[in-house]
Order: structure tokens, then sequence, then C-alpha cells
């Protein structure tokens, strides 16, 4: 059977496109592994555990959890894992909120804003480990095609 040039060019397309999201999913794997590692061998916390102190971090007067969700892009029944598991460590605090009373608000605590401070040093100091071989130009650009790329996955399919 004969294959024709726009059959041809589509499998290229789609081997190219398969081992471009091979390579993010290798970079990411590792250095999410290598994260989850000195995160949890120093301060007892997971990557999924410090994005939800990061989260609550950057809103100092918390967050519903139908927020945190959507933030994090993970489901409720992940969020109410990780909130549970943070609560008995007693890093974060959950309240019904005032303008809901269907909807919990969660705060870091103080032991958990002094903790997400000293962990986020080491995530940072880990991050430009990773990086050490790549110019601030280099991380620029790439950043730039990622964010370009990014908007190009998002937009509307054209038909």
């Amino acid at each position: 059977m004969l294959v024709g040039l726009k059959d041809l060019a589509t499998v290229d397309s789609g081997q190219r496109e398969t081992r471009f999201w091979l390579q993010i999913l290798s970079l990411h794997g590792y250095i999410f592994s290598s994260l989850n590692s000195i995160l949890n061998s120093q301060f007892d916390l997971s990557v999924a555990k410090f994005d939800v102190l990061a989260q609550l971090d950057r809103h100092k007067e918390g967050l519903a959890l139908g927020q945190l969700s959507q933030n994090l892009k993970v489901s409720g029944g992940n969020v109410s894992g990780l909130v549970r598991r943070l609560l008995a460590d007693g890093l974060i605090s959950k309240k019904m909120s005032s303008d809901d009373r269907r909807s919990f608000i969660v705060r870091l605590t103080p032991k958990g804003d002094t903790l997400f401070q000293k962990a986020s040093g080491i995530h940072k100091r880990h991050l430009v480990q990773c990086f050490q071989n790549a110019s601030a130009g280099e991380l620029e650009a790439t950043s730039a095609a990622l964010k370009s790329l990014s908007a190009l996955v998002h937009a509307p399919k054209k038909k």
C-alpha cells in the first residue's frame, strides 16, 4: 500500500509531537522526583503538599477548597486528602467561610508558614542547581517558547 505525502507528513508530525511530549515528561519527571526526594528528606513534605503551602503563602487571607483545587489543577478529592494530611501535621487551619457556610477556607498556620519559608529556600536552590548548566538567556528563551506554545495549545482549534 502506498502512503501519500500528506499521510507521511501526518505520521512524521505525530512522531515529532510525541518526541516533544516525552522530552517534557522526562524533564518533569527528573526534576519532580529530585524535588520530592529533597523536600521529603529535609521537611517530610511531598511536592504536592509543598504546592498547597505555596498557594496558601500567595493567598495569606486563605483559599476556599474549590479555589485551591482550581489553582492546583487537581480534583477536589486530591485536595481533600492533602488538606487532611496538612491539618494533621498542624501546617494549615480550616474554618467555615463567613460568606458561604457550605465552603471552608484554609490558611497557613504559623508552623506551616515557618516550614514553607524554609522549604521554599531549599526548593529554589535545588531548581537553580538543576538548571545550572543552562544560561539565563537559554532559560528565558525556552520559557518564552513554552509560554507561546501553551497559548497555541489552548487556542481554539482550527476547523
